[in-house]
């Protein structure tokens, strides 16, 4: 499974005075085949051919991405094997005998990049997306339980209570009556234990990060009593959802958290950054600002637009990433132009241990350059 650990030795065992070829392919298509994977990437390559033509690499780094792509043409051809694969990255450095292929969880766009290090944007947006859930749908004779990860879902397991039916009994002062409902409610409380039980088993095993229960008000409100204090701190919301409802409706309903969670996550984390930053905290606005936090190792979270992109430079001698500078400040070399230096951003963060987040441009990080960071220090004067 991807995690940051695994992006960032990917990134420290890249060569930056090396080329890279990164590959990523969208397998989320149930239609898509080897064939059409081999389609996609000879499209690629061919968009791809004037640019990979004039690389400044000399000879043997032409030779070095001629060699990747042979092999990448090589490996979707005889040996992709999705094995439930929604996506599949690929980096290769011939020169460098650098060879990497990770399945990915969630689907990604069709992206062919060669650059001094390893394209990671995909990933780290994955990853930010990347919060399992759990969705259980309950009342009072039966309960299903959900997983879900990256907009697919998979019943886990349905329960039906034996819980007997509601029946009018006669007896002094309507004793019988009130045991036999008492009968009734243990029965129902015990459907409700197993069902949380089963929750609490989906959540060792596969330890989500959030909790969606559905059903009626009042029997949410039993429900949520027996569940286990784990369960309890990671409930993310209450839906009315019937728990006869299809897989599509259950899905649809857990989706709609999710979106909703993610919006007021961003928009939170952007309002406190902008609020820290104009009050001299711990945080930074704009590109110019924050490549200069990450140059002094003061980032703790690299906070990025999804979709902004920002031409920019680095330095290969010293690793220095700016926005225009013609000689690096630092060991006064000529610098390189790069056509994003966002993705330069986000690996020098990942190489220095800092967390990456991707937010939506509906979150207002726009009006603020598009790109700031939580600090994990301020510089004193």
């Amino acid at each position: 499974m991807i995690n940051y650990d695994l992006v960032s030795t990917l990134l420290k065992r890249s060569d930056k005075k090396l080329l890279t070829t990164s590959l990523y392919l969208d397998l989320s298509s149930p239609q898509f085949t080897t064939k059409d994977a081999e389609i996609v990437l000879k499209g690629l390559i061919k968009e791809k051919k004037q640019e990979l033509d004039g690389l400044p690499a000399g000879r043997e780094g032409r030779q070095s991405v001629a060699e990747d792509l042979e092999r990448l043409s090589r490996f979707v051809g005889t040996e992709l094997d999705r094995k439930g694969a929604k996506g599949i990255a690929v980096f290769s450095c011939s020169a460098a005998k650098m060879w990497e292929a990770f399945p990915l969880p969630g689907p990604v766009r069709n992206v062919l990049l060669v650059d001094r290090g390893p394209y990671i944007r995909p990933f780290t947006m994955l990853l930010d997306e990347y919060e399992r859930y759990c969705t259980v749908l309950v009342d009072r004779e039966r309960a299903r339980v959900f997983a879900v990860t990256m907009g697919e879902i998979e019943e886990q397991s349905q329960l039906l209570g034996d819980v007997p039916g509601r029946v009018r009994a006669s007896g002094w002062g309507g004793y019988e009556e009130r045991r036999i409902e008492r009968h009734i409610e243990d029965h129902v409380h015990r459907h409700f234990k197993r069902a949380a039980d089963v929750a609490y088993d989906l959540f060792q095993r596969k330890k989500f990060d959030r909790l969606i229960i559905g059903g009626r008000p009042d029997v949410l409100a039993d429900f949520e009593k027996v569940l286990h204090s784990y369960l309890k701190e990671r409930v993310a919301a209450r839906v009315s959802v019937e728990a006869s409802a299809s897989l599509e409706e259950a899905l649809r309903k857990t989706m709609e958290v999710h979106r909703q969670i993610e919006e007021r996550s961003d928009r939170e984390l952007v309002q406190r950054l902008v609020q820290s930053a104009r009050a001299g905290g711990l945080g930074v606005l704009g590109l110019r600002a924050t490549l200069g936090a990450l140059r002094r190792n003061q980032v703790h979270t690299l906070v990025v637009e999804m979709g902004y992109v920002e031409k920019g430079v680095v330095c290969d001698a010293c690793g220095f990433v700016g926005t225009d500078e013609q000689k690096c400040p630092a060991c006064r070399a000529e610098t390189r132009s790069v056509p994003d230096v966002v993705e330069e951003a986000i690996r020098e963060a990942l190489r220095r241990d800092a967390k990456v987040a991707h937010v939506s441009p509906a979150a207002g990080l726009a009006d603020e350059g598009h790109v700031a960071a939580v600090l994990r220090f301020a510089l004193t004067a």
